[in-house]
């Protein structure tokens, strides 16, 4: 069996890269080369490799864009030969998802969610959204499924591939689709040598056994023991509390968590959701998934899985591109310095040339230019002239106004002390003359007295 795969608008959504490799690999045995899974703007400019595709293929699968949906079942009902008519059923699921009223005519609604070749089988989940279906156009099938993210992948592992083996008697694996994110994920983490630490949550267990078909990643992906209750925080919150402290528990650059599904309803039929969180060095992500209307717990689980490897792959991603950027950032702003720092240099070299050629050519002195531009910027007078001069002492130079006063000071001192000692240098003169004067006087009476006595 051969089959053929036709994206058609969905080359405008960052998500068609993620299909386009998951259809290669779960039915890589049904396809001859790359070239049996196409991407066009829309179905007029595939035309020509669809006729090509009728004469050597078995099932080709056109996978249209939501936007282009009704248009595309128009045209491929048409092109093939079948005619479409309004299932009841799946409109009134819709209309009820919607919250549409099922007796005012939209055709165009109809057409987009419930229109179906008669007797063909449908494909399309219990919302009633975007009905697909397949039909037998001769020895061919025809299959038509909406491009909406989660919803195809729902759509061909749970209702396409069964169907397809069914007929055709092949055994197309779902469970590939398991192998291929597991192993996406674990040719990152063992190219950087990565390890991921898991918070300890009931659906852990579940995430460990979906990535356990990839060799090596068990290995490097460890769940933590711990877990803190929720209490009173909320989901976003709480995972985002689970992912950091299992990436700072276990020593790991990344932190991972996957909540159990929180009901949004009062019963177990209403929609479900599972928040992821990847935490790294600078931030920690969240997503958030939600169930499709009685969609089976273990594939909700198996989607989360799924989407949760490819959530790490794009985090890593992410750091690397930010380590990038940083480095171009710091290259770029070194070269910048140095184009700043050469261009500064070269003008004060061209500055010094140019001034020693000038001063050289009007035979003009350094001393002299500053002189003048000191006049110039202070036409007062010079504020700072003298600030800068030697005041040590003994420098011969004026001192300072308190040395200069005890100086003076000592001085005085010893004036007076100069004028004191003269004084008692003239007492001690004339009091030593009066004495000589009175010794001879003394003598002179004597000699009188001797004088007369004789």
């Amino acid at each position: 069996m051969k089959i053929r795969f036709f994206l058609l608008g969905t080359d405008k959504y960052a998500s068609s890269e993620r299909l386009e490799g998951e259809l290669k690999y779960v039915f890589s045995d049904f396809l001859t080369d790359d070239g049996d899974v196409q991407v066009f703007s829309d179905i007029k400019d595939a035309t020509n490799d669809i006729a090509k595709a009728v004469s050597d293929t078995h099932a080709l699968v056109f996978i249209s864009d939501c936007e282009a949906f009704g248009n595309t079942k128009l045209m491929l009902s048409k092109a093939f030969g079948f005619e479409l008519s309004c299932d009841a059923d799946i409109l009134s699921k819709a209309c009820e998802t919607y919250g549409k009223d099922i007796s005012e005519e939209d055709y165009d609604f109809s057409v987009c969610h419930a229109f179906v070749p008669q007797n063909a089988r449908t494909f399309v989940l219990e919302d009633g959204k975007y009905a697909g279906f397949s039909v037998a156009n001769g020895n061919q099938t025809i299959i038509l499924l909406p491009f909406e993210k989660d919803r195809t992948n729902a759509l061909i592992s749970s209702l396409v591939i069964p169907y397809l083996n069914s007929v055709y008697h092949v055994n197309i694996d779902s469970g590939k689709y398991k192998e291929y994110n597991a192993s996406r994920l674990g040719e990152i983490i063992l190219a950087k040598d990565l390890r991921i630490a898991v918070a300890g949550t009931n659906t852990a267990t579940f995430f460990k056994e979906y990535i356990s078909s990839a060799e090596g990643l068990s290995d490097r992906i460890t769940v933590s023991p711990m877990t803190e209750k929720r209490g009173a925080m909320q989901p976003v919150d709480y995972v985002v509390n689970l992912a950091i402290t299992a990436s700072e528990l276990l020593s790991c650059r990344y932190g991972v968590a996957i909540s159990n599904a929180f009901y949004t309803g009062d019963s177990p039929e209403s929609e479900k959701i599972v928040y992821l969180a990847v935490a790294n060095e600078r931030e920690t992500a969240v997503r958030e998934i939600h169930s499709f209307k009685g969609e089976e717990i273990p594939s909700f689980l198996a989607r989360c899985s799924a989407d949760l490897c490819l959530f790490i792959c794009d985090i890593i991603a992410g750091d690397e591109e930010h380590s990038d950027d940083i480095s171009k950032r710091e290259k770029a702003a070194a070269g910048r310095y140095k184009t700043a720092i050469a261009a500064v240099a070269a003008v004060i070299v061209a500055l010094a040339v140019f001034s020693g050629v000038y001063f050289h050519t009007h035979e003009y002195t350094l001393s002299e230019w500053a002189d003048h531009f000191i006049e110039w910027i202070f036409p007062a007078g010079n504020p700072f002239e003298g600030i800068f001069s030697d005041k040590t002492p003994g420098s011969g130079e004026d001192t300072s106004s308190e040395e200069q006063a005890e100086a003076s000071s000592n001085g005085n001192s010893e004036a007076i002390s100069e004028g004191l000692l003269s004084e008692e240098a003239s007492s001690e003169e004339v009091l030593t003359d009066e004495i000589l004067s009175d010794e001879n006087s003394s003598s002179e009476n004597t000699s009188s007295d001797e004088t007369q006595s004789l």
